[in-house]
C-alpha cells in the first residue's frame, strides 16, 4: 500500500514537473501572455483535465514558473570563493558568479525579466522578486563587511553592485550580441575594486 502511494506521489510530482517545464518554455520564448491552459495542452498533448488536476488554475502555474526560475537563478549565483581570499577577491567572485548565474541560465533569466512588467500590479511576484534582490544584497554586504572598509557606505555599495549585475544581464538579454558581457563585467569589477582599494581596511 505504501509503495503504491509513493509511486502515485512520484508520478504526480513528475507530471507537475512536466507542466512547469513546458510552461517555462512558453514564457521564455513567447512571453507570459502566451502561457495559457490551451497552449499547454497543445505543447504537452495533455487534456485540460490532466493539467487542472495538478494545478488548480493558470495562476498557480504562473506562481510555479516564477518560483522555479527564482530557485534556479539563486542556486546558480552562489560564488565559489577560494579559502583565505581577500574581501576584494571575494567581491570579484560575487560579481562574476551573479552575472554568469543569469547569463548561463537564459531560460530562467528570461522568465524573471518577463515578470518585471507584472511587479507593479502583482504583489506576489513583487515579493518574490524582492526576496531575490535581498539575497544578493545581503550576500554582497556580508563580504563588504568582512573587509571592514573605512569610509564605505556598505549597504549602498551592495545595492550598486547588484544594480551593475542586473543592468548588464538585462542589456545582454534585450540586445543579444550588442553587449560585450565580459568587457562590461571587467569594467564593473574595476570600478568596484577601485572604490574599495581607495578605502583602506580599518585597523
Amino acid at each position: 500500500m505504501r509503495k503504491r502511494a509513493t509511486a502515485k506521489a512520484s508520478l504526480h510530482d513528475f507530471r507537475r514537473g512536466e507542466i512547469v517545464a513546458a510552461a517555462r518554455e512558453i514564457v521564455a520564448t513567447s512571453g507570459l501572455e502566451a502561457l495559457t491552459i490551451g497552449a499547454l495542452e497543445k505543447r504537452l498533448g495533455f487534456t485540460r483535465g490532466v493539467i487542472t488536476y495538478h494545478f488548480q488554475d493558470k495562476g498557480e502555474i504562473v506562481d510555479a514558473v516564477l518560483a522555479s526560475a527564482l530557485q534556479e537563478i539563486d542556486a546558480a549565483t552562489h560564488a565559489e570563493v577560494a579559502q583565505g581570499a581577500t574581501a576584494i577577491d571575494k567581491i570579484r567572485a560575487v560579481l562574476r558568479a551573479n552575472l554568469h548565474g543569469f547569463l548561463d541560465h537564459r531560460e530562467a533569466g528570461t522568465i524573471l525579466l518577463s515578470f518585471w512588467g507584472r511587479l507593479g500590479s502583482d504583489p506576489k511576484a513583487r515579493k518574490a522578486n524582492a526576496r531575490l534582490y535581498d539575497v544578493y544584497r545581503e550576500r554582497t554586504l556580508s563580504l563588504l563587511d568582512s573587509g571592514d572598509f573605512q569610509f564605505v557606505d556598505s549597504p549602498s555599495l551592495a545595492t550598486v553592485i547588484v544594480g551593475l549585475v542586473l543592468g548588464i544581464a538585462s542589456q545582454v538579454y534585450f540586445e543579444p550580441g550588442a553587449v560585450d558581457s565580459e568587457g562590461a563585467l571587467n569594467e564593473a569589477t574595476r570600478c568596484v575594486v577601485a572604490r574599495l582599494s581607495g578605502a583602506s581596511p580599518r585597523t
